[in-house]
């Protein structure tokens, strides 16, 4: 068991393994505006983000705490999540916008 400065690290690890799930969701948001559009592709589109971000998760924690599930480091895989959406939002925005007016042009 460990104590309250040893939880500090694992929250922080959490935090990084979120970091990691929120930038694969950006990359899969791009991979939705490139190819998506059809029910099927959108369907596999999500299934492998969610399997992706299982893994992600998984391995995040049985790295920084051998798999034990804390309240603690749910709530740090979820801080880091939703702290990459904000930053990279109007990025994502941008590109999309740009790549809608690229194809309309090509149309």
């Amino acid at each position: 068991m460990t104590g309250t400065v040893g939880e500090v690290p694992i929250f922080l690890g959490a935090v990084y393994g979120g970091l990691v799930i929120g930038l694969t969701f950006t990359a899969f948001r791009v991979l939705h505006a490139l190819f998506g559009g059809g029910r099927i592709s959108d369907a596999l589109l999500d299934a492998l983000f969610y399997l992706l971000s299982g893994v992600i998760a998984a391995l995040t924690l049985f790295r920084i705490n051998g798999g034990s599930l804390r309240l603690y480091a749910l709530l740090g895989i979820a801080a880091g999540i939703f702290a990459v959406d904000p930053l990279l939002c109007g990025i994502v925005e941008k590109l999309q916008n740009l790549h809608g007016k690229i194809t309309k042009k090509r149309l």
